[in-house]
């Protein structure tokens, strides 16, 4: 058995990509033990980093092209090729050990991706790729799923065709929230027996952890462009948080989960906290793997977040999550986790004028939510990783009557 893994962050610069990504090879090795399994990745030494038996394949075949073209034209190419692989690889012979998604997709038994956020218009260069790989499959008439799937707002409306043309043919669609998801896919003519909310697949990284008994406030700022959130806010956020903790007794923990360049959150937090807040005692570590993410996490009683998956890390050890957006992907984002969560994820948006008061206010009381709410909440992930593995093994057999 071949499966072809594609994934939501090529890069593995993100650990909530990496833990999506982590937990999709891991369920299905269980499935099929003696599987090879490919990734999409950029590099083969990272990837063997995260998941040191899965194999490395490239994006794409054309890169010599590809770096020809004007950067804001190569997510085009990059998108559009499984389309016209077909016609312009017709009749070559593969090489006994793919290089590229393409030549993996035609030496895979089934093609998969794992979970993200990434089929909505925010994103929507990247889920036209990871969606042209799906179609070429199913053109080649080989089985393909979505795993751990956040899907939506999909306005964007060559992305809706594309999203119509894919999603109803996958043997299954797990989906991590219910809020949007389900009505959104139903609507893209996906059948209601093949869609399944699942939580996200990160929650299998997560197993036999106990309810956490920390006593420290965690951190995070999401910065990139995407998440819309200004300077200006985050130090608001960094001041209050600071003052909080202060109030509480508790030291400050950075939980930051992206680590892209710019966009790194680590040096977002670092500038959410202003010289001259003594009482802002901060630890400021970088997490580089999801095991990291999940101990810093059970450090915390509670948890402020710019990142998803800084309140899911938490949310599955039973830590409240304050979950603060300024835009709205991450408002569906978050609604669909306090869907999910409830009475123990709290959603802020940062462009209420009272934003200050509002966020105090949930810190006090996220800080002192009792023992059986966070347990509950504990409970939840529980419930939903074996939903998640459920369908994984739905998958398995629905492949293995295909075949």
């Amino acid at each position: 058995m071949r499966i072809l893994v594609d994934q939501s962050g090529y890069e593995l610069l993100n650990i909530g990509d990496v833990s999506m990504l982590q937990a999709c090879v891991l369920r299905l090795s269980r499935q099929w033990p003696e599987a090879e399994i490919m990734v999409v990745a950029r590099s083969s030494a990272d990837l063997t980093t995260y998941c040191p038996d899965a194999i490395a394949v490239e994006r794409t075949s054309g890169q010599n092209f590809a770096q020809l073209l004007p950067s804001k034209y190569r997510p085009v190419w990059q998108s559009t090729v499984p389309y016209l692989a077909g016609r312009l690889s017709r009749g070559r012979r593969l090489r006994s050990q793919p290089h590229t998604a393409l030549e993996a997709v035609r030496a895979a038994d089934v093609v998969v991706a794992a979970g993200g956020g990434y089929v909505t218009d925010t994103f929507r260069w990247h889920a036209t790729g990871v969606l042209g790989v799906l179609s070429l499959a199913q053109r080649l008439g080989k089985p393909t799923a979505m795993f751990g799937q956040g899907i939506g707002p999909i306005r964007q409306h060559m992305l809706r065709i594309q999203a119509r043309a894919v999603l109803p043919r996958l043997v299954v669609l797990g989906l991590r929230e219910g809020r949007m998801g389900p009505d959104l896919a139903l609507s893209l003519g996906v059948a209601p027996e093949a869609v399944t909310v699942t939580g996200d697949d990160a929650l299998e990284l997560i197993e036999n952890a106990g309810t956490a008994v920390g006593h420290a406030l965690g951190v995070n700022v999401r910065m990139a462009g995407y998440a819309g959130v200004d300077p200006a806010a985050a130090a608001l956020v960094g001041e209050v948080a600071g003052q909080a903790a202060a109030a509480l007794g508790a030291p400050l923990i950075a939980l930051p989960v992206s680590r892209h360049g710019a966009d790194a959150d680590l040096e977002a937090i670092r500038g959410m906290f202003l010289t001259g807040h003594p009482h802002a005692d901060v630890v400021l570590d970088d997490l580089a793997t999801p095991q990291d993410l999940a101990l810093a996490a059970a450090r915390c009683r509670a948890i402020v977040t710019g990142s998803y998956h800084a309140a899911v890390f938490g949310l599955a050890q039973g830590v409240p999550a304050i979950c603060i957006t300024k835009s709205s992907y991450y408002d569906g984002k978050f609604a669909g986790l306090q869907a999910l969560f409830p009475g123990i994820c709290f959603v802020i948006p940062l462009g209420s004028s009272d934003l200050a008061d509002r966020l105090r206010v949930a810190i006090h009381q996220a800080w002192h939510l009792p023992a059986h709410t966070r347990a509950a909440a504990r409970d939840t992930a529980a419930s939903l990783r074996d939903t998640g593995r459920a369908v994984y093994a739905q998958f398995r057999v629905a492949v293995e009557k295909a075949l």
